[in-house]
C-alpha cells in the first residue's frame, strides 16, 4: 500500500483554507521522543546554538543535492533521510542553501526546482519535505499561484509553517500572505509567523496587540515580538486607551513577566515606567478577574526590584471590587494564589470542580492537600482514574499519543502525595508499573522523599515496595529510573 504523502494528508485534512485545531501529523514511527507538531525546530530555533557543520554533514548535503540536480529524485530523498539522522532541515538549511548557491554554475536549476517541488508536495517524511522547502526558498515561484497556494497550504502545519514563511517572505505580497497564516495556525506555526511578520498596516499592528501572544505553546515567545511591533509602549501614553487594547496590553505583559524561555519584560526599554503606567492606566479601568490576576503577578515579578511598583498594586488588589472580582471568579489554578492572599476560603469551590469535571480540572489537586480535604482528592483520583488504561510493560519510551492525558492525571496525584508518607501507595505502586518512564521517574521520586521525611530506608518503611522494586529492577530499560531505583534499595537517605 502506497504512503500517503504529508502534502495529501494536510490538504485532506483541510476545509475552508484552515485545519482542524486538534489537527496533528501522523506520529514519527521510530521517533524516541515524540514531539508536537513543529516543537522539535521551536525548541532549536529558542534552545539551541549554532549548529556544527561537519565534514560528514557537508559530505550529505553535497550528495544529497547532486542526485536532486540528476534528476534522481528518489536517490536525493533517500540520501536527505540520512541526512536528517545527523541534523534536522531547519539547523542545516543555511548549510544547504550557501551550498546550492556556490554551485550554481554546476548543478542544474530545474531539476533542482522540481525536486524541491516533488519533496514538498509528494514525501512521507517530515525532514524530506522540509528540505525540499529550503531548496524551494531559493527559486522566484511567483506568478505560479498554484504553486504559492500549496505552500500557504503546506504552512497550516505547524511543522511546516517556518518553511513557508521563509518562501512567502519573498513574494511581493508575503507580508500580507504571512499575516493570514499567522491568523490560522496556534502552534509553533504562530510564533514562527508571528516573529517574521512585520507591521505595515494598522490591522496587523491591532492583532499582534490582541491576539498575538494566544498560541497553544507559551505566550512568552512571542510577547517581546508582539509588545515591540505593536507599538504597546506608545499605546498606554494615550489617555484615551480602549478597553480592547488595555486587554492585549495587559496580556502582553502578563506573557512578558515569564521569562524563562526567553527574553522579556527586563527587555523592554524603560519597563518600570512602562510597568507604573500601565498601573496608573489600570486604576481608571473597570478591571475583570483576568486583570487583577495579572496585577498579581507584576507585584510578584516585581516585589525585590521596586517598592513603588509593589505598592501600586497592592492598592489596586486591595479594593473591594477585587475582592468582588475574586469572590465570583471560578477558582483556577491562577486566582487561587490571588484568592488565599486576601483570605478569601475557596477549597470547597475548587473540591466542587474537582468532582464536578475531573478531566478538565484534575491538577487542582495540588490546591487539596491539606489535611481537610486531602483523603476525599485521593479517593476522587482512584474512582476516576483508568487504571486499565495505564498499565504496561516498562520501557523507556516517553508519554505519547491519547494516553498522554490520563498519564497526566496520574502523574499529578502522585506529585502531591511527596510530602505525606505512607498515603496513597497503591497509587504510588501503580506509577511503577506504567510504560512510560516519567512515570516511574516520579513515583521513585516521591518514595524517596518519604524515605528522606521519615529518616528510614525504605526496606523498613514500606517492605513489600522494597520487594517490589528489586524484582522490577532487573527489567527496567531506563538507567536513570535504575539508578533510582538502586539508591532506594540502598537505603540511601539524603541530607
Amino acid at each position: 500500500m502506497e504512503t500517503k504523502s504529508l502534502y495529501d494528508i494536510i490538504h485532506d485534512s483541510s476545509e475552508n483554507g484552515t485545519l482542524p485545531r486538534d489537527f496533528s501529523l501522523p506520529p514519527v514511527s521510530d521517533a524516541k521522543i515524540p514531539f508536537a507538531d513543529g516543537a522539535r525546530d521551536g525548541i532549536a530555533i529558542y534552545h539551541m546554538g549554532a549548529p556544527e557543520i561537519t565534514d560528514d554533514i557537508r559530505e550529505g548535503i553535497k550528495s544529497a543535492v547532486t542526485a536532486a540536480s540528476d534528476e534522481d529524485f528518489k536517490c536525493a530523498g533517500e540520501l536527505f533521510h540520512a541526512l536528517s539522522e545527523k541534523i534536522s532541515a531547519i539547523r542545516a538549511i543555511d548549510e544547504l542553501q550557501s551550498f546550492i548557491i556556490e554551485n550554481r554554475d554546476s548543478l542544474n536549476a530545474k531539476n533542482l526546482y522540481d525536486c524541491s517541488v516533488h519533496l514538498m508536495t509528494e514525501s512521507a517524511d517530515r525532514e524530506c519535505v522540509k528540505f525540499g522547502m529550503s531548496m524551494l526558498e531559493l527559486f522566484n515561484i511567483e506568478g505560479n499561484e498554484k504553486l504559492m497556494k500549496a505552500v500557504e497550504l503546506i504552512g497550516l502545519s505547524d511543522e511546516f509553517t517556518i518553511f513557508a514563511v521563509f518562501i512567502m517572505s519573498r513574494w511581493e505580497n508575503g507580508n500580507e500572505r504571512i499575516f493570514r497564516l499567522a491568523q490560522d495556525v496556534h502552534g509553533w506555526g504562530r510564533i514562527h509567523a508571528v516573529e517574521r511578520l512585520e507591521p505595515e498596516t494598522d490591522e496587523i499592528h491591532r492583532w499582534l496587540l490582541r491576539e498575538g501572544v494566544n498560541n497553544d505553546v507559551l505566550p512568552a515567545y512571542s510577547a517581546l515580538t508582539c509588545w515591540e511591533k505593536s507599538g504597546a509602549t506608545e499605546l498606554l501614553r494615550d489617555s484615551d486607551l480602549s478597553d480592547e487594547d488595555f486587554t492585549g496590553i495587559a496580556n502582553l505583559i502578563d506573557a512578558l513577566l515569564d521569562e524563562g524561555p526567553c527574553e522579556g519584560i527586563s527587555a523592554v526599554e524603560n519597563n518600570t515606567e512602562v510597568i507604573t503606567g500601565f498601573l496608573k492606566v489600570a486604576q481608571n479601568k473597570n478591571l475583570s478577574i483576568d486583570d487583577y490576576v495579572i496585577i498579581r503577578n507584576i507585584r510578584v515579578k516585581f516585589e525585590d526590584e521596586n517598592s513603588e511598583i509593589v505598592a501600586k498594586c497592592g492598592e489596586i488588589l486591595s479594593t473591594e471590587n477585587c475582592r468582588t472580582c475574586v469572590k465570583s471568579a471560578e477558582k483556577s489554578g491562577i486566582v487561587i494564589p490571588l484568592a488565599e492572599e486576601l483570605g478569601i476560603d475557596f477549597k470547597d469551590e475548587v473540591m466542587r470542580q474537582l468532582e464536578t469535571d475531573f478531566g478538565k480540572n484534575f491538577y487542582l489537586c495540588w490546591e487539596l492537600m491539606g489535611d481537610e480535604y486531602r483523603a476525599k482528592t485521593i479517593e476522587i483520583f482512584r474512582a476516576r482514574l483508568q487504571f486499565g488504561r495505564l498499565l504496561a510493560t516498562p520501557s523507556d519510551t516517553p508519554l505519547t499519543g491519547g494516553e498522554f492525558q490520563i498519564h497526566n492525571q496520574l502523574n499529578a496525584i502522585v506529585q502531591s502525595l511527596k510530602d505525606y508518607p505512607l498515603e496513597g501507595t497503591d497509587l504510588i505502586e501503580f506509577s511503577l508499573n506504567c510504560g512510560p518512564s516519567q512515570d516511574r521517574h516520579l513515583a521513585l521520586n516521591v518514595l524517596q522523599n518519604w524515605v528522606n521525611l521519615r529518616r528510614m530506608p525504605l526496606e523498613t518503611l514500606l517492605p513489600e515496595m522494597f520487594t517490589k522494586i528489586r524484582h522490577k529492577i532487573r527489567i527496567e530499560p531506563d538507567d536513570d529510573v535504575r539508578e533510582k531505583m538502586e539508591k532506594l534499595l540502598n537505603g540511601e537517605i539524603d541530607e
